[in-house]
């Protein structure tokens, strides 16, 4: 290598980024053609102890002392202004990595100053354990965030779905909306009477609806690994079969559960059938009102009250179209209810009496408020409500808030699939309300060998005063279990069942709607005022 002039010296600029580059590169050099450190400290007229910190990052030099160590270099050390600005545009990859991490840091709100940051890089640059340790340090900041956020976005969504739950299961109870139930009903026990007789079963029958419409039936693969688990899944087609013609039905649908969901399907064409355009205009006018006298966040901004009134919409009629479906699968109301009163709502012998699931006959009693007035819950695994409703005078969570955890409904998630719990449950929230409660675990049939098990309960209440007309309270007594409404809304703060505080305590702060639209957890901490 040629020597560089003697008198060559070195001026300009160099940032702290840049003589990280250049320490590498010139300890680097020194080692590769054997010169001495002791030989350029003396040249640069430095102690060997400060240039061996400054080569190896462990201290900063200033720029006086940068530009005495570069004109040292050129002109006793073999080295060329071209390598020094090669080594200046030189990054290392793991001081990339470094300065990533440091800029989402700063994006997520920990305040560094830029010398902060130069010095931050200096340190963890020049040692290697130290930088993999930041380097860890930063990955699981960066992963707890991502998870914050998918949280936040998992809330959010769940909020919205309840929120429209809300909607509808305000349609079902609304005077004026209740003309909607009669006439399912009537169309339910006409179908009963000229169509099912003339089939040998009620898959044939639908079958034969749907060809006499001209609607053709595609089964097609599922969209995620999840599909057909959700309330949503199906409603695309049920919005688009009067004029596609087409009903798309996943595959991922068990065998046993297709029946019913083209039961959904010409429930849906009986929907538009008996309604025509001015129901379905009846049905977004109460939407519209619904959403301005109960989420006037949404009234300003027209595309987000639009979403909002499309999915109450959607979920009024799938929820309309399953209720026909439920009735065609058992009996017209009337029929029903003298049959179950008959039974004492034993919900097994009205299954095996009517050919269909424990799920369906709970389904059919809790829509006939004209019967036993019941509340119906179905649960997850998780502890989400997936189908609510109730005539029985209990009281829901608001929005999106997971029941209390000693309900009938979370404790009957843990026992064996098919076995039922029986509970007395009294509620301090409510005035002491007292309610007697049946619930069963249910495991969803899979499609395959190793396939995740859905599991999820189904509870059906009454008021204490109505449960001798049960005929699973015959013969059973025990302490009523204390329960609140929610955790979050629950009285008994010393509950050992406790899976969040409770919003009377000080600094929790109250239910948001713009909470749940900003896309933040719900259960965000809102300081006390002072």
């Amino acid at each position: 290598m040629a020597e560089s002039n003697p008198a060559e010296t070195f001026s300009g600029a160099v940032s702290a980024e840049e003589w990280r580059g250049i320490a590498r590169g010139l300890h680097s050099h020194l080692t590769r053609t054997g010169r001495k450190q002791k030989d350029l400290a003396a040249a640069a007229g430095l102690a060997v102890s400060n240039l061996s910190a400054y080569l190896n990052l462990h201290r900063a030099p200033n720029r006086q002392t940068i530009s005495r160590i570069l004109t040292a270099a050129l002109q006793t050390q073999g080295v060329t202004r071209a390598m020094i600005e090669h080594w200046m545009r030189q990054m290392d990859g793991q001081e990339l990595k470094l300065q990533e991490r440091i800029a989402e840091l700063i994006e997520s709100g920990v305040e560094l100053s830029a010398t902060e940051r130069d010095r931050l890089l200096s340190a963890v640059a020049g040692d290697r354990t130290l930088a993999g340790t930041f380097l860890r340090l930063a990955n699981e900041i960066r992963a707890l965030r991502t998870r914050s956020a998918q949280l936040a976005m998992a809330h959010t969504d769940a909020a919205r779905e309840s929120l429209v739950q809300v909607a509808v299961e305000a349609f079902q109870v609304d005077p004026k909306m209740r003309h909607f139930m009669r006439e399912i009903e009537k169309d339910v026990r006409r179908t009963q009477a000229e169509e099912r007789r003339a089939h040998s079963s009620t898959l044939e029958m639908l079958e034969t609806i749907l060809d006499r419409e001209g609607i053709k039936t595609e089964r097609a693969e599922p969209d995620s690994p999840r599909s057909g688990r959700g309330r949503w899944e199906g409603l695309r087609w049920l919005l688009s079969l009067k004029d596609a013609k087409r009903a798309r039905i996943t595959t991922g649908i068990h065998p046993a559960q297709y029946p019913f969901e083209l039961g959904r399907v010409v429930g849906h064409l009986r929907m538009m059938h008996l309604f025509g355009s001015s129901g379905q205009d009846e049905i977004g006018r109460f939407a519209s009102e619904w959403v301005a006298a109960n989420f006037p966040q949404a009234v300003a901004n027209p595309a987000d009250r639009s979403q909002l009134e499309q999915d109450i919409i959607w979920l009024i009629f799938r929820s309309l179209s399953g209720r026909w479906a439920t009735g065609l699968f058992t009996l017209p109301s009337e029929r029903f209810v003298r049959l179950a009163e008959s039974y004492q709502y034993d919900i097994d012998r009205l299954a095996a009496a009517l050919n269909v699931s424990w799920e369906t006959i709970v389904n059919r009693i809790s829509q006939l408020d004209s019967g036993l007035p019941v509340h119906f819950i179905k649960m997850d695994w998780r502890g989400v409500v997936l189908k609510r409703s109730s005539y029985s005078g209990l009281q829901f969570a608001p929005l999106y808030m997971r029941v209390c955890g000693r309900w009938a409904s979370a404790r009957s998630l843990i026992t064996l699939p098919g076995s039922v719990l029986r509970q007395y449950s009294v509620f301090p929230d409510l005035a002491g309300q007292t309610f007697f409660c049946v619930g069963r675990s249910v495991r969803a049939p899979t499609l395959r060998y190793l396939a995740a098990p859905l599991v999820y309960s189904l509870t059906l209440g009454v008021q204490a005063r109505d449960a001798k007309r049960l005929i699973y309270a015959h013969n059973f007594s025990s302490e009523p279990v204390e329960c609140g409404v929610t955790c979050r809304l629950c009285t008994v703060l010393n509950c050992e069942n406790r899976v969040c505080p409770s919003a009377d305590l000080p600094g929790m702060g109250k239910f948001d709607f713009n909470v749940i639209w900003s896309g933040k957890t719900i259960h965000e901490r809102i300081p006390t005022d002072q």
